[in-house]
């Protein structure tokens, strides 16, 4: 049997800052999937731990929420 993976995948986002507590809403509804990090609010600089094995999972409710949350990945993110 393979090892799991051992550490979480960061991934940084801009999001509208009015809908910042949306995503963070979203993210724990899928509890231990990920964790979301306001870095700065008045941009909507987020990051999001994504937990080992989940990544698709998480880049699915993304694209899902893309519009909604006006969401731009970084670049090299």
């Amino acid at each position: 049997m393979e090892d799991a993976p051992r550490h979480s995948t960061l991934l940084r986002l801009l999001v509208a800052p009015a809908r910042i507590h949306f995503l963070c809403s979203v993210m724990e509804a899928y509890e231990g999937l990920a964790v979301v990090t306001t870095l700065e609010p008045r941009c909507g600089l987020v990051e999001i731990g994504i937990a080992p094995g989940c990544e698709s999972m998480v880049r699915r409710i993304l694209e899902t929420e893309r519009r909604e949350l006006e969401l731009r990945e970084m670049a090299g993110a």
